[in-house]
């Protein structure tokens, strides 16, 4: 199933579902979604994003990714020959109680032959107020937890973990889908030195592929609400 295929109402749909199950079948979702006219659709949406936000267990995050965002938050330049039109999205459900992030990220567009790794990263700013992997002094994304493909253990890459806390770390699955269009669904129990930042609008995923192994599109997760 590709990215493109579902219209954008149906994110906050999706949103609901996360609150209610981890996993979801997404194949019924999708399935559902096509038997409602494009108006109910819009209603549902909207009503499904309002009633979210009104349970004060959740907080709902959301982010765009993209290539601008991945220039930003890396200070540097994609490849040239990266495909324009590569995007995604992210929307998750964080439970305040559980420190539980469910989560679908949706991607389509990406350079061949797709995607290869997927993170979720600490956006540093080297104020020395920050979790200890954040170095004084050091703006930086350091890797805080793997979401597909490798690396799935400490050392492989320069940045990740090497505090307590995450030094046994692995990805959340082992392998990221094959092409460049589809969805990622995964359960994230995110570990206390990281809680606030999450909900300080610290934490991005990225996207990694062949073609740009430090990143290809980005997005910060963004909290509708805080309650």
């Amino acid at each position: 199933m590709k990215t493109n295929s579902l219209p954008k109402v149906a994110f906050y749909i999706l949103t609901l579902s996360l609150l209610t199950y981890s996993p979801f079948n997404l194949a019924d979702n999708h399935s559902e979604q096509g038997k409602m006219p494009a108006e109910s659709k819009q209603a549902v949406g909207e009503r499904a994003w309002s009633e979210a936000g009104d349970d004060k267990v959740f907080t709902i995050f959301k982010a765009d990714l993209t290539i601008a965002n991945e220039e930003m938050l890396s200070n540097k330049k994609v490849d040239k020959e990266t495909p324009q039109g590569a995007h995604g999205f992210f929307t998750g459900a964080y439970n305040n109680q559980t420190h539980i992030l469910n989560f679908m990220i949706g991607y389509s567009g990406l350079s061949e032959p797709g995607l290869l790794m997927s993170h979720f990263h600490m956006r540093c700013l080297g104020d020395g107020k920050e979790p200890p992997i954040c170095k004084p002094g050091n703006p930086s994304g350091p890797i805080i937890q793997t979401i597909c493909g490798m690396p799935t253990r400490p050392g492989i890459v320069p940045d990740w973990p090497t505090t307590e806390t995450d030094k046994d770390k692995h990805g959340l699955e082992t392998r990221c889908s094959k092409g460049n269009s589809g969805f990622i669904v995964g359960k994230w129990i995110v570990e206390e030195p990281y809680r606030k930042s999450l909900l300080d609008k610290k934490i991005f995923v990225n996207l990694h592929t062949k073609l740009n192994p430090k990143g290809e599109i980005s997005g910060v997760l963004e909290n509708n609400n805080r309650m």
